[in-house]
């Protein structure tokens, strides 16, 4: 035996023989080129030193026969200093053996390689493997080891019902693991029906609490609405939105509409309330969306415009009058307005007491000049 290779048996003899590190599910040894020498590294079964130390199986011969010796190795084999035979039936322990060799080597040419550490495992012998078979196919990258499970649902599977999952095992080699996803479907059928119905039911449930949610909340919406105008009526008054819409600086425009009681005693009360629907039109057209639009009464309408100054809520007045005169509806409907702010008031009920005022002096001038029966 050569001094270098006299020196490597050397130190795998230190590092297994010391157990400085372990080896489980495998048998370990050494192939050396050049003495044509096996020296096994691990405890070894009676069966594999049979065939390991056979007089037929030199370590050249045995690694050539299943080509997985590094110094017949192919480059690309070699690119990751492993190279992995395909899983092989061992003659002597009747197991399907898996070999994977490193080169051992002082550099990469070929002169240079001293031997291989080689390493068997038996491929079918951990309860992984247990009721499975595998085919070995070509493949792009160099070879596939295709294990599924040996069962009747394998065989009655079609293609693409199963589901596979590879990992390369070297740079040349992958496995590939395919599970029969029909056999988890029709074994576990009556849980996913369980499943299925469960979820359903569930939101079925979802669905039927939101629609109750809905539905409380047209409800409650309903509640404060107006049914002839849709606007609000004076439950707004207890909601958040009202108390939020007062938390700061607003304005009040009180609305009442002239001549109503003249167009039901005329007209009747089909025109009398179209005129209150033209009222309530012109305020949509001339207000905001944030502004609060409620029917007190009959004919009278309050509007609260938050952040909104005195001096802009008497425009806004303004504006409406000349909306609703524009119309011409019978030629004969107007409003009056009074406005007062949140300024010069220290609770809603004064402010909306200082427009009510201001709206009665605006139908006191028109009465001053059209006479008292004339705007009611």
């Amino acid at each position: 035996m050569l001094p270098e290779e006299e020196q490597i048996i050397r130190y795998f003899d230190y590092l297994y023989s010391s157990k400085k590190i372990p080896v489980r599910d495998a048998f370990i040894y050494i192939g050396l080129y050049k003495s044509n020498a096996i020296y096994v590294t691990t405890p070894f079964p009676e069966e594999v030193k049979s065939r390991l130390m056979n007089k037929q199986n030199s370590a050249n011969e045995f690694c050539q026969i299943l080509k997985y010796c590094s110094k017949d190795a192919s480059v690309e084999s070699l690119a990751d200093d492993i190279v992995l035979s395909a899983p092989y039936l061992d003659e002597f322990t009747g197991d399907i053996v898996l070999s994977m060799a490193a080169p051992i080597s002082s550099s990469h040419e070929p002169e240079h390689l001293l031997g291989d550490v080689i390493a068997d495992t038996s491929f079918m012998a951990s309860d992984f493997m247990q009721g499975k078979v595998f085919e070995i196919q070509p493949s792009a990258y160099g070879t596939e080891i295709v294990i599924t499970g040996d069962s009747i649902w394998a065989r009655i599977t079609p293609d693409f019902l199963f589901y596979a999952m590879s990992d390369h095992l070297d740079n040349l080699s992958f496995l590939t693991y395919k599970i029969s996803v029909l056999r988890f479907i029709v074994l576990y059928f009556p849980l996913w029906l369980l499943i299925s119905a469960t979820i359903i039911i569930y939101q079925i449930k979802i669905n039927n609490i939101k629609q109750l949610r809905v539905e409380r909340q047209r409800f409650r919406e309903a509640m404060l609405l107006d049914p002839a105008t849709k606007i609000y009526n004076k439950k707004v008054y207890e909601t958040l939105i009202f108390k939020a819409v007062i938390a700061s600086q607003y304005a009040v425009i009180c609305i009442d509409g002239d001549k109503i009681k003249t167009i039901n005693d005329s007209y009747g009360h089909k025109l009398g309330d179209m005129a209150i629907m033209q009222i309530v039109e012109a305020m949509r057209a001339v207000f905001r969306e944030s502004d609060i639009l409620i029917r007190t009464g009959g004919d009278e309408f309050v509007v609260i415009l938050a952040n909104c100054p005195v001096a802009k809520a008497l425009q806004l007045a303004d504006k409406l009058k000349d909306n609703i005169a524009q119309r011409h509806f019978l030629n004969m409907l107007t409003v009056s307005c009074g406005v007062a702010d949140s300024t010069d008031y220290s609770s809603f009920d004064a402010v909306l007491q200082a427009a009510d005022q201001a709206l009665y002096a605006d139908k006191a001038q028109k009465r001053g000049h059209a006479g008292d029966n004339a705007l009611r």
